[in-house]
């Protein structure tokens, strides 16, 4: 017998699966009133949590360039024409984008770097009351240039006799570890001026 009555709710179903046309006693519950808003610019729908006003998700949606829906996991190479799927995306370091083990080097993608940022025009006027301030500009830059060039200079000679006193200390075996580690740094620091560490 209840198996009976299944098969006649599925048949009578068939017919009549709209609400309205069956008269269900669910037609009035708002909790089975379930809609899902479909984006006019992408034509997926855009999911809702229940008792959030579907205006503001679509909104947040749009404004963010239908890129929320987008899975947050791309395990595909970016490189033009590759269909890897990568369990490991390699990231580039100057474009940022992930790609195969094949291509993970800037020169197998052809790598472009970070695109630049778009700077605002700046309007320049004809008569400007700034011409005065405009020539005092680059004479205090030349002030802060030529400070800089002095601190460097210091900076170096100090680095090359801390060296010196060390190396003296090294050749005669009195030499701490602590000092070792900072003979080691200032020589890499003497190495990036571009001259020999040997000499």
């Amino acid at each position: 017998m209840i198996f009976y009555r299944t098969l006649v709710f599925i048949a009578n179903s068939q017919d009549h699966f709209k609400l309205q046309d069956h008269n269900c006693p669910s037609l009035k519950d708002p909790s089975m009133d379930i809609r899902v808003p479909v984006c006019p610019i992408c034509d997926k729908p855009v999911p809702i949590k229940r008792g959030d006003d579907p205006n503001i998700r679509m909104n947040q949606h749009i404004q963010s360039n239908c890129s929320d829906l987008e899975p947050k996991n791309d395990s595909k190479c970016r490189k033009k024409g590759c269909t890897t799927k990568m369990l490991v995306p390699m990231l580039c370091t100057e474009c940022g984008l992930s790609f195969c083990v094949k291509h993970r080097l800037e020169v197998d993608h052809q790598c472009q770097g970070k695109p630049a940022k778009p700077t605002p025009l700046i309007k320049k006027t004809l008569f400007s009351s700034s011409n005065n301030s405009s020539n005092k500009q680059p004479q205090t830059s030349r002030l802060e240039m030529e400070r800089q060039r002095r601190e460097r200079a210091n900076a170096a000679n100090q680095r090359n006799q801390d060296i010196a006193r060390l190396q003296a200390k090294a050749k005669q075996g009195k030499i701490t570890d602590n000092e070792q580690i900072q003979l080691a740094k200032l020589l890499s620091l003497k190495d990036k001026d571009g001259k020999c560490i040997v000499c």
